[in-house]
């Protein structure tokens, strides 16, 4: 033999220690038993420990992530209101330029009423409309004789200026919608 290997005496399997007798089937099932059931328990507790410690990572990494996109989606929560507010004011122009074009009694309103906010300045009146929309106007519709009338193919269909001397009114929808749009602005502001 050689001189680093070393004789090993096995063990006498036929009498446990201190002399009593091997352990039956039924004993060593019994251990087995036990032994499995132990470090399953364990092996469980040790599992169920590592993936709640991998949940809660998970947690806070997707917390973080959702808290890095709260600012860019407040950011575009305004843009979109920003856009439908210019949405809203299109569209509302659109149908009061219809309602104003298929309805020349609303446009006989604007202009009684651009007449009467200049009731009390100088000068005679003057009135300005599309030419279709002045033709437009019911026959009914009459001014007073201190009223010039004028044909302005340069407003659009529903528009209308009226003035006198140096003072005057500008009725074309897309001022009037402009100044809408800043009062919505002042509101939202305040």
């Amino acid at each position: 033999m050689s001189d680093s290997a070393e004789r090993v005496a096995f063990p006498d399997f036929t009498e446990r220690a201190h002399g009593s007798k091997p352990p039956t089937a039924a004993e060593l099932d019994d251990v087995f038993a036990r032994a499995y059931g132990e470090g399953y328990e364990k092996g469980r507790e040790d599992g169920y420990a590592a993936g709640l410690g991998e949940v809660r990572a998970a947690a806070e990494r997707l917390n973080a992530l959702t808290q890095s996109f709260a600012a860019p989606l407040a950011a575009a929560d305004e843009a979109a209101v920003e856009q439908l507010r210019l949405l809203a004011l299109e569209v509302g122009e659109q149908l009061a330029r219809h309602t104003l074009v298929v309805c020349p009694e609303a446009l006989a309103g604007l202009v009684r009423a651009a007449l009467d906010a200049l009731r009390d300045m100088d000068g005679p009146a003057h009135i300005a409309l599309h030419p279709q929309d002045r033709a437009a106007l019911p026959e009914e519709f009459a001014l007073p004789d201190h009223v010039n009338w004028h044909d302005d193919p340069g407003l659009q269909r529903g528009d209308i200026r009226a003035w006198r001397d140096a003072a005057g009114i500008d009725g074309r929808l897309q001022s009037r919608i402009a100044e809408l749009s800043n009062e919505w602005l002042a509101e939202d502001a305040s």
